[in-house]
């Protein structure tokens, strides 16, 4: 069988993306296990080798559908354009240059050329939308584009370790207008299917983490767990969901609690990024769950401080590019497992007075 056709993007030029690159297929075992496919410009790619005295060798091709296995392929995405490489600063032509490698790649994902991305970091708040205004990040812009009506969640992985988000890019302000029945039962669904599918969990197991200090101290800091949080996990239970919780976040780090389960749903970006940084900021990497494609990207940055330097360390993004490689593999088997399956000869009853969005739940546990 052909190998999985990893498509990679350049990232920001001024940050460390090419030099996780080339560090990471720097070795053979990394090229026997997928067809690895950048979409760059050849001229920065030698630029950032040089300045880390890398070895690592690539082949220009003139599309994806060219590239070579057992080889480092490159699409020259820029052609003779020369792209001003100033290592460490954040400028608008680098997000520029960023967002063509990404549009490319994109491109080839949508007509079946590749079969996962990896990105490499960019900086998105030196990329401007069409109307001026600041770039959303790569899984919204997935979602936008390439989502085909689902939604996009964000799920930071490091080994057994996955943290996933309900709301992100918020003010603290206005996260708690977002906790809603709804919008933690479409999560946590999506995250089951995501386990189940992507992850190869037959039953996975999924914390879930209070808002409030003390899960609100029965109504006096908060009344989100009593009257949102809680009687979802109680109704998804039910249904087949192994959701648990809530649970207090100020000691479900702590006390290593999450290692009893496949994955953790937080309610905002800090309550679920500083523990997840704290124990894993040298592997952790993100994982856009809930699309129709792979995607996979380090949490580290751009590390404009070390870029040049022959300072990054590669293994998070040796893990990105493992996570997209297994995420094809177990989507290829789940779905041929269920094919052909015989239709079920009797309907469900089914109390829908909730109006929570349960019809996405995998139904083969």
């Amino acid at each position: 069988m052909a190998k999985i056709r990893i498509g990679i993007t350049q990232g920001d030029i001024n940050g460390v993306g090419y030099e996780l690159i080339l560090k990471t297929f720097s070795t053979e075992d990394m090229l026997s296990l997928c067809t690895p496919i950048i979409y760059g410009s050849p001229k920065a790619a030698t630029y950032h080798r040089k300045a880390i005295n890398n070895q690592t060798s690539f082949t220009v091709v003139d599309s994806a559908n060219d590239a070579k296995e057992n080889v480092l392929n490159m699409v020259n995405c820029y052609g003779d354009d020369e792209q001003k490489i100033e290592f460490g600063q954040a400028t608008e032509e680098a997000g520029k240059y960023a967002m063509t490698s990404l549009n490319s790649a994109i491109a080839d994902l949508r007509e079946g050329r590749i079969d996962a991305l990896v990105t490499s970091p960019l900086n998105r708040n030196v990329i401007k939308n069409e109307d001026g205004s600041v770039f959303g990040g790569e899984s919204a812009y997935f979602e936008q584009i390439l989502g085909e009506g689902k939604k996009a969640v964000d799920v930071y992985i490091s080994n057994n370790l996955r943290v996933a988000l309900l709301t992100s890019n918020l003010p603290i302000s206005q996260v708690a207008e977002k906790i809603t029945k709804e919008s933690i039962a479409e999560k946590i669904v999506i995250l089951h299917n995501t386990l189940k599918r992507d992850m190869d969990i037959d039953i996975p197991r999924i914390a879930v983490l209070s808002f409030n200090p003390t899960m609100g101290e029965d109504g006096k800091f908060g009344k989100e767990e009593e009257e949102a949080i809680s009687p979802v996990i109680d109704e998804l239970f039910k249904r087949g969901v192994r959701c648990m919780g809530p649970y207090a976040a100020d000691e479900f780090f702590g006390t290593d609690n999450y290692k009893h389960f496949d994955a953790v749903l937080a309610m905002y970006h800090d309550q679920g990024l500083a523990p997840f940084k704290a124990i894993a900021i040298d592997e952790g990497i993100l994982y856009t769950a809930g699309l129709p494609i792979v995607h996979t990207t380090v949490v580290g940055g751009t590390q404009y401080s070390i870029a040049g330097k022959d300072e990054a360390d590669e293994l998070a993004f040796r893990h990105a590019i493992y996570t997209a490689i297994d995420v094809v593999r177990n989507r290829n088997r789940f779905d041929h497992a269920r094919q052909n399956q015989l239709k079920k000869q009797y309907f469900e009853k089914r109390d829908d007075s909730d109006k929570l969005k349960l019809d996405q739940v995998t139904d083969e546990d």
